[in-house]
């Protein structure tokens, strides 16, 4: 999984350099004048998108002095084509982390890959509210500690199906920038299989839902990098 992260961030440095380039070249050729009625989400075109997500959580429990912070983030890419106007299919890809630390310590990580169906509403150059749908494959890891018990350990690793949904608003500039902020809601239903201190394994479904607040950005270009 590991491996995985890190191609994941190393991909996504090479976008960014990537299509800043392209956005480049493209706006040099750019007319400065764009009809109002024509939608940046045209037929034959491509939009890729890297957006991100992150929280923090404090409980407290002060009648037992008991306190436990977690933390949440996760980052997206996306890319895809625009096969009809302002509908677009593409692929996915979300890589997820979370920590939470207290009497109990969890850290867990997710990598999610699927298919993407998006769905832009209005027809204004200057952006739209967006709906998108993904059904895909998951992988997941956790690593569970216990502070009062050293020699505790549970480990698990497992893979199943999952379910991504984003509802938001992009904001386009120029006809090539597109900012997007939204809510994404996940679900994941997984089969692991646990290890704990003694190396007794132990196998278990899970499911995982999580509702995130997101924000980001896209760029649209007439081709896909060449």
């Amino acid at each position: 999984m590991q491996k995985f992260i890190v191609l994941y961030k190393l991909f996504i440095l090479l976008f960014i350099a990537v299509n800043s380039t392209l956005v480049y070249s493209q706006n040099t050729v750019l007319s400065d004048t764009i009809d109002q009625t024509v939608t940046p989400f045209r037929k034959g075109r491509w939009l890729t998108s890297l957006s991100g997500n992150i929280s923090t959580t404090t409980n407290e429990v002060k009648s037992i002095n008991r306190k436990s912070i977690s933390n949440d983030y996760g980052i997206n890419l996306s890319t895809g084509k625009f096969f009809k106007e302002r509908w677009l299919f593409g692929v996915t890809f979300q890589a997820e982390r979370q920590e939470s630390k207290g009497e109990i310590n969890v850290d867990s990580e997710s990598f999610y890959i699927g298919p993407q169906f998006a769905r832009y509403f209005s027809k204004t150059k200057d952006g739209s509210l967006f709906l998108n749908v993904s059904p895909g494959f998951v992988m997941y890891r956790s690593r569970a500690t216990i502070n009062e018990i050293p020699d505790f350990l549970v480990e698990a690793d497992g893979n199943g199906f999952g379910t991504l949904v984003s509802l938001g608003y992009s904001y386009v500039i120029r006809d090539l920038i597109s900012l997007n902020i939204g809510f994404n809601l996940g679900h994941y239903w997984i089969g692991v299989d646990s290890i704990n201190s003694s190396g007794i394994i132990e196998s278990d479904n899970i499911k995982i839902s999580n509702f995130s607040f997101t924000f980001g950005f896209g760029v649209i270009l007439d081709d896909f990098f060449f």
